[in-house]
């Protein structure tokens, strides 16, 4: 699995409920990105199963991981990949650790370095604007009976991303899929279930102390090994 994928989607944002806008009617693309956006700033944490697969277009290959994960405002999350092969990613905020306990190695890298783009890193951890980080459009046509698909452009160059896609289910303006296009054609797309929100997550679920039979690996600007976040 692709890592630098991962860093574009792990911090998806926390979308909950919203009022249906009644009688099956549509509401403009404006309001629909605002109102994902608002849903993600009223939550304080939130908790899904997902199912992730990633395709490299230059070798027709596909991967397929499924997990748990749980995010914490601002910025704190976790990735618990449970199939193909065990896998976590957690981050406190400001120090993220990948962790595959098959390989016993764990990598420490500084938040900042997995959030070198603007958008949409910046949104999902909670300090970006969809409206202002992104151009907007509906890639299909809503009906008083379809879910909403958005595609969204980066306004400004963001690296690598091209698209970024998401299917919004229409009464409650939850994100059920997030799906990356990147400038190669390469895509990652995570489908949400069980989705939950407001779950009183201690933050001791967004620390992490490597054991000790495992290989450390340190990039610059990351806390010393060993040392769990506050």
């Amino acid at each position: 699995m692709p890592f630098k994928f991962l860093l574009y989607l792990f911090l998806l944002p926390l979308v909950g409920l919203w009022p249906s806008p009644g009688n099956g009617q549509t509401i403009p693309l404006e309001e629909v990105v605002a109102k994902v956006q608002e849903q993600y700033e009223i939550h304080a944490d939130y908790k899904a199963n997902f199912a992730q697969e990633s395709l490299i277009k230059s070798l027709g290959k596909k991967q397929h991981a499924e997990g748990v994960v749980y995010f914490k405002k601002p910025g704190k999350m976790r990735w618990i990949y449970r199939m193909p092969t065990k896998q976590e990613i957690i981050s406190d905020g400001k120090t993220l650790w990948t962790y595959r306990p098959e390989n016993k190695q764990v990598v420490v890298s500084p938040m900042t370095q997995a959030f070198q783009s603007k958008a949409p890193s910046t949104f999902l951890a909670g300090i970006g604007n969809l409206k202002k980080d992104f151009q907007a459009r509906f890639l299909q046509e809503p009906t008083p009976a379809t879910n909403y698909y958005l595609e969204l452009t980066p306004i400004e160059a963001q690296g690598s991303l091209e698209k970024l896609f998401l299917v919004v289910e229409r009464d409650s303006f939850k994100i059920l899929q997030a799906k990356v296009q990147d400038v190669m054609g390469n895509t990652t797309q995570i489908n949400f279930s069980k989705i939950k929100f407001n779950n009183n997550l201690s933050d001791s679920l967004f620390n992490f102390a490597p054991p000790k039979d495992v290989e450390v690996f340190t990039l610059p600007g990351a806390a010393p090994a060993g040392v769990i976040g506050k």
